[in-house]
């Protein structure tokens, strides 16, 4: 095994909290840096006004990318809602997942970039080198345990489709596979109120906004964290 790019079982088990503390950690660097990544980049020569124009257009792209995210997250759990610990017989590979082999790890990323833009100059860089690291770690976690459990299956879908780079056209038939919508949603909750978090804040630049829709987010995560401890839906093997 490979410990540089497969993650422990610690990790894998405990991959959320590890990745709220990669960011956590990245916007510490506030008190090394004061200055605002998106802000870093703005020309001197640029007014205070133009520069907050800008700025706003920026977090606007921002929150396209985070929305983008939240649908691709949503996707991927509507289909394999319980990642690698399904009680299905069989590898569930339809909706994203035909596309791209790690859609949900794809979603961390860019909604993770799109929250980069609350980072200062240093944080923004030590987040994205901490958490793609991680991220990556993850994947080959995943991999290794559905290439335990599905054996041959998993590897000729892995030569099929690539890991994380999606394919413009589906690789592999589609399977006719349930999504369940209302469950992903509600599994990606935080995921979405991260979205309005960004387009409430490039509305206004407003610290207290921000701090006030993140915590919202943040309480948001935690309910939905902790009603998936005790899920209302249970899978019947075909």
């Amino acid at each position: 095994m490979n410990t540089i790019t497969i993650a422990s079982n610690f990790e894998y088990r405990h991959r959320h909290i590890i990745i709220i503390l990669g960011y956590a950690l990245a916007y510490a660097c506030y008190n090394l840096d004061h200055l605002n990544a998106l802000y870093a980049v703005m020309p001197s020569h640029l007014g205070v006004q133009q520069k907050d124009l800008i700025v706003r257009l920026l977090y606007s792209a921002a929150t396209v990318t985070a929305a983008a995210s939240a649908i691709l997250l949503t996707a991927a759990t509507a289909y394999r809602p319980d990642g690698t610990s399904s009680k299905r017989n069989h590898l569930q590979i339809d909706g994203p997942f035909r596309y791209v082999r790690n859609p949900h790890y794809l979603g961390y990323f860019l909604l993770l970039t799109a929250l980069g833009t609350f980072q200062s100059r240093l944080g923004l860089p030590v987040m994205l080198m901490v958490e793609t690291v991680f991220l990556v770690r993850l994947m080959g976690h995943e991999e290794m345990l559905l290439e335990r459990k599905y054996r041959e299956f998993f590897v000729h879908y892995r030569q099929a489709v690539p890991r994380i780079i999606p394919s413009l056209r589906a690789r592999i038939k589609a399977s006719r596979e349930v999504p369940l919508w209302r469950l992903a949603f509600w599994k990606n909750a935080f995921q979405w109120a991260c979205v309005i978090t960004l387009l409430a804040f490039a509305a206004t630049l407003s610290d207290s906004v921000g701090y006030a829709f993140t915590a919202i987010a943040i309480a948001i995560g935690v309910v939905s964290r902790l009603t998936n401890l005790f899920p209302p839906t249970q899978y019947k093997p075909k």
